[in-house]
């Protein structure tokens, strides 16, 4: 406990976890908060916690090992409302349940603390891990678009059976409707559409196991998204401009978060697709990138210029040192781990704040949108934009056919009518 300054409220802290069951566990536990790159006001907020929690398990006779998600739920809501201890501790339930959490993950890797026993799995789970392993192992599905998959079929299917035997002979088309109208109530057309498509993949994936479901698949209605309706959303070369101006690439963060704005707006890229890029992606020799996209599916892309020259400056002057070799690494606690997909997004929704580009601020999608424009504008085939964007069908690509303004205007027909 001694990198905590000795600060009052540390001592206090320290001298409430006397005679506690966290006590010699305390010190170890900060040590791997400092391992983990956490700030020194964090780190206070989180002993506080600890001390708080460690006092509070003493008074109910709670020991070590005995430690729980169920003890902590009772700490924080039912302890925390009525709480008299000493003014020190921290009220902040968002804090505690953060510190609380990566102490029960603490006690459990260094054994202190009994895994969690394992629930028997269900009919249910058994059927979802089939389904799971069809849609990521066959169907080369990716992780996002997995998960909301199951979840759509868990709802259903426990709709429908609850905990007893899954059988598709005794569904009926009447019951998807029902369940469809029910469970997509208030949604979008877009998500009722994608609670569709997962129940006719299932339906598919039951009928390749013999299973009598394509009945069911083909009762299942198509949802009219609007898709193909009006001009795919772009951003302009000023707003481009804006956009890295956004960053200060005087910083670590900077540096980084405009490494990935190039990458955005140079390679058309997902936002999931930023997280998976590792060190050995990137050629310098060759000038060439791999991208790992949806599907399992890898391409190769050239590598510009600017962008390469963004990444290099993130690696000498930005990059923290770990033994990762994902790219972009996390610049805040816990150090040690890569970025996600929703920290890509944050990155440009924030640059867009900063610089007044309001097309930007729910998002990174446009600078897809736009690098297929800057293509065709620059005369490339709808099939060079699919090739790409790495779309699997041409179909996907024929929506950007419309941005291509000048190209259209072209072969515009004259208007027969008379003008007014």
């Amino acid at each position: 406990m001694s990198k905590l300054a000795p600060s009052p409220l540390s001592v206090a802290m320290l001298e409430w976890l006397v005679d506690t069951p966290l006590e010699l566990i305390a010190g170890t536990y900060v040590e791997q908060l400092i391992c983990h790159g956490y700030m020194r006001r964090t780190m206070q907020s989180y002993v506080a916690c600890i001390a708080h929690f460690s006092h509070w398990l003493a008074v109910k006779h709670i020991e070590l090992a005995d430690i729980d998600e169920s003890v902590i739920s009772c700490f924080v809501d039912k302890h925390f409302p009525r709480c008299r201890c000493p003014r020190y501790s921290r009220r902040s339930t968002t804090s505690n349940s953060a510190a609380l959490g990566h102490l029960l993950e603490y006690l459990r890797v260094t054994g202190k603390v009994a895994a969690p026993p394992r629930k028997p799995p269900t009919l249910i789970d058994r059927e979802l891990a089939e389904f799971e392993h069809y849609l990521r192992k066959i169907r080369g599905v990716g992780t996002t678009t997995c998960y909301y998959r199951l979840n759509c079929i868990r709802a259903f299917l426990s709709a429908q059976f609850g905990i007893g035997l899954v059988l598709v002979s005794r569904i009926a088309p009447d019951d998807i409707e029902r369940f469809l109208t029910r469970y997509t109530n208030g949604w979008t057309a877009a998500s009722r559409s994608t609670a569709c498509v997962s129940l006719r993949s299932y339906f598919r994936f039951k009928a390749i196991h013999g299973e009598p479901a394509d009945r069911l698949a083909a009762a299942i209605p198509r949802i009219a998204t609007g898709r193909l309706v009006g001009l795919q959303k772009t951003v302009s070369a000023q707003e481009i401009v804006q956009l890295f101006a956004a960053f200060d690439r005087n910083s670590s963060v900077g540096r980084r978060d405009f490494a990935i704005a190039h990458l955005l707006v140079d390679l058309g890229l997902r936002a999931g697709e930023v997280p998976r890029l590792t060190l050995e992606d990137i050629n310098w020799r060759q000038g060439t990138i791999h991208v790992h996209g949806k599907g399992r599916r890898v391409d190769l892309l050239p590598l510009p210029t600017a962008l390469g020259r963004a990444i290099t400056q993130y690696l000498r002057h930005g990059r923290p040192s770990t033994t990762s070799r994902v790219l972009f690494m996390r610049h805040r606690a816990p150090l040690d781990a890569p970025i996600t997909a929703a920290i890509v997004r944050k990155v440009i929704c924030s640059a867009a704040r900063r610089g007044g580009i309001a097309a930007l601020t729910r998002g990174p999608h446009r600078l897809r949108h736009t690098a297929a424009q800057r293509l065709l504008q620059n005369g490339a085939t709808l099939k060079t934009v699919a090739d790409f964007l790495r779309h699997r069908s041409l179909d996907t690509t024929k929506i950007y056919s419309k941005i291509d303004l000048h190209s259209l205007a072209e072969v515009a027909m004259p208007w027969p009518g008379r003008l007014a």
